[in-house]
């Protein structure tokens, strides 16, 4: 019954093994985080994505057909300028 003891070079493989096991359940826990985010949550209040600065092309075509700058000229740099 003689328990052998471990060299140093078994302790750190065991370390390093508790590490990546405890690095992999982590991210499995985030990524099911992430995923849960982007589900569909219809209850009232919930808070949902929301892209600002949408370009509508019909409005683009009108101003260029009309003769006019466009949007890109008309912001209030000029080209060349910092």
């Amino acid at each position: 019954m003689s328990a052998r003891k471990k060299t140093p070079f078994q302790k750190h493989r065991e370390e390093e093994e508790a590490k990546k096991k405890r690095a992999e359940d982590e991210t499995a826990r985030l990524y099911q985080e992430f995923v849960e985010s982007f589900q569909a949550d219809n209850t009232p209040g919930s808070k949902a994505f929301v892209r600002g600065g949408t370009i509508n092309p019909n409005d683009k075509l009108k101003i260029d057909s009309e003769g006019g700058n466009s949007k890109d000229e008309g912001s209030g740099l000029k080209k060349g300028s910092r």
